[in-house]
């Protein structure tokens, strides 16, 4: 049985939304991660992939502390090219909720930007999420960023 979301609720929903854009848009990875419960799923999966249910995905990370340690590994670690994130995250919809879980879908562009040259798509999709209420507010128990296209860059470094 699906239960409602009323219009407050909904609201917290899209500033979870567009605070965690903000938040990659403004290169701060470190609270990235915050945004995730304890044992959170993060993916990075073609649509291809996803629809045929084959499990490859260009990042999967199981919980929290993987996040963590991507944040580290993206900023500490890899060397690349620096970039910016620009993202812009459609609406919310709220495909059900359920047993406190909310199942939400949003499209997504991230335009990538360099100081020296022109902006390109990085990445068009869509995220379907299953957020949960906390402690700490709303948060991802299940992000999955659902790319369009078949071909991504050489390497994803920064969260999408």
């Amino acid at each position: 049985m699906s239960e409602s979301l009323d219009y407050a609720a909904w609201t917290r929903l899209q500033a979870l939304y567009g605070s965690y854009g903000r938040v990659l848009d403004s290169g701060e990875y470190a609270l990235w991660p915050d945004f995730f419960t304890v044992d959170a799923v993060y993916k990075v999966q073609s649509r291809e992939n996803f629809e045929r249910g084959l499990p490859l995905a260009a990042i999967a990370l199981e919980s929290r502390g993987m996040l963590q340690d991507r944040v580290i590994g993206a900023t500490d670690t890899i060397f690349h090219d620096p970039y910016y994130q620009r993202h812009v995250i459609g609406a919310p919809l709220v495909l059900k909720t359920q047993e406190g879980v909310v199942h939400s879908e949003a499209s997504y562009l991230v335009i990538r930007t360099r100081r020296d040259s022109m902006p390109e798509i990085l990445s068009v999709g869509r995220y379907l999420d299953q957020v949960v209420q906390t402690a700490e507010g709303l948060r991802f128990s299940q992000r999955l960023c659902i790319f369009d296209n078949d071909l991504i860059p050489n390497s994803l470094i920064y969260p999408i």
